[in-house]
């Protein structure tokens, strides 16, 4: 993977992000779509940051990746193919770990998707229930069905992510 923090064999200011102040939103969308996914990238350009703001987005999506390294390392497993008509994600699993999955989930769109989604845990181990932490830190106890799958109720806002942890 590629970041082009600036010009790269041309392009323009089209295949730029900098500066990367100008462009935050476009910049942590794309690292959180990056360690979101356990993929590491190579970033062209002199600086990872350009101002405190910058450097708190950059610092949030690398303590993320450190703080669920084992399970962003482990395999993957594709909840929906991204298409740019609703939302996309996958599920990281790792049933011998503490957190046994994690589901990172992107909306392209310019609005907010709300809905709830069925997710298939197999792979993470789990049988009969899960504990899912949010984003902001609540935490959701669901029974898994026979096919062991959760009705997940998500909430991704518009152009943004939001992930579980599961225990």
């Amino acid at each position: 993977m590629f970041v082009p923090l600036v010009e790269y064999h041309g392009g323009g200011k089209a295949a730029t992000i900098e500066p990367l102040k100008d462009h935050l939103p476009h910049y942590e969308q794309r690292l959180a779509n990056l360690f979101g996914a356990g993929v590491q990238a190579c970033y062209r350009g002199p600086q990872l940051y350009d101002s405190p703001q910058t450097k708190e987005v950059v610092e949030k999506w690398v303590d993320f990746y450190k703080q669920h390294r084992e399970v962003l390392d482990a395999d993957i497993v594709h909840i929906r193919r991204p298409d740019g008509r609703d939302y996309d994600g996958f599920l990281h699993v790792n049933p011998k770990g503490s957190d046994k999955g994690l589901i990172m989930l992107y909306n392209p769109l310019e609005v907010p998707v709300t809905k709830t989604i069925s997710v298939n845990l197999y792979y993470t181990g789990l049988s009969q229930k899960a504990y899912l932490e949010t984003d902001k830190g609540d935490v959701l106890e669901l029974r898994l069905n026979r096919d062991y799958t959760v009705d997940l109720p998500i909430k991704i806002p518009a152009r943004g992510q939001q992930w579980f942890v599961i225990r």
